[in-house]
Formats: C-alpha cells, structure tokens, sequence
C-alpha cells in the first residue's frame, strides 16, 4: 500500500492533469483521464450536463470546448481522502474562459472520485455546480422557496 502523502501527490497530479488537459482543448487526454467504464457519471452546472458514459463524456467536453476559448481551470482549498483503490476530493474550482469574445469567471465546486487501476489513478465520478446566487449567506434555502 503507498503512503498516504504518494497518494496525495498522485491525485494532485491528476488535477493537474486535468487543468492541462482542458486548456489544451485536448478530447483524447480528458476521456483518457477517466475509467473506461458505461456507467461513468459526469455532472455539469447545465440542467442537460448529466453525463452516462464515455461516449457522452467525449461529447460533453466537445461541446465544453466548442463554445469557450482561452480555458484555464484553477483548484483551491483542495481535500483528499482515501479508502484501498478508491479516492475522492472536493475542492473550490474556478475556470476563466472566453465565450462569444467576453471573458467569463466561473466559480464553483467540485466533488470528483479517482480509482487505482493497475497503479494509475482515473476520475469514476466528477460533479461540478455554481452556487444559488439568489441563497442568501446564513440561509439554507432561496429567498424564493420561502416568500
């Protein structure tokens, strides 16, 4: 078993992996980073982004980058854990890009869990969302649902 800072580390490379593969606009290095698996899911912020396979996960990244240039993906306050073959990470992930000419900062969350295959880690599981702008702080529940 690898000590548990290996693991870190190899999972951080992987985010970094990642960041490269998506600024690179790289298809085949994104689906790569993923088990080859029919039931792999990949959740998006759209209402439409909830991804089965790695058909769809090919599609939805094409998609991704079809519609945004200059993509830059950056992690902060990054959290690991990890059980035998199997790790899962949260952290607060924002991407830059340029979408019709204007630059956009989307700042959200991101749940992803990894699994050790033959001594490779690859993402099984990604979910990313934006934050309910109209949920005030200190509230568990939109103004909206309440009024």
């Amino acid at each position: 078993m690898k000590c548990e800072e290996n693991i870190e580390l190899e999972v951080m490379d992987m985010l970094k992996k990642y960041a490269k593969a998506y600024a690179d606009k790289d298809i085949d290095a994104m689906v790569d980073l993923f088990i080859d698996d029919p039931n792999i899911v990949a959740i998006g912020t759209g209402t439409d982004e909830w991804v089965h396979g790695c058909e769809e996960l090919r599609e939805g990244f094409k998609r991704d980058f079809s519609q945004a240039d200059n993509i830059q993906v950056k992690f902060e306050k990054v959290t690991i854990q990890y059980a035998g073959n199997v790790a899962w990470l949260s952290a607060l992930m924002t991407m830059y890009a340029v979408i019709s000419g204007k630059e956009v900062l989307l700042s959200g969350r991101l749940s992803m869990v990894l699994e050790n295959k033959g001594d490779k880690w690859l993402f099984a599981h990604l979910h990313f969302s934006l934050p309910a702008n109209q949920q005030e702080v200190g509230h568990s529940f939109p103004e909206w649902i309440i009024s």
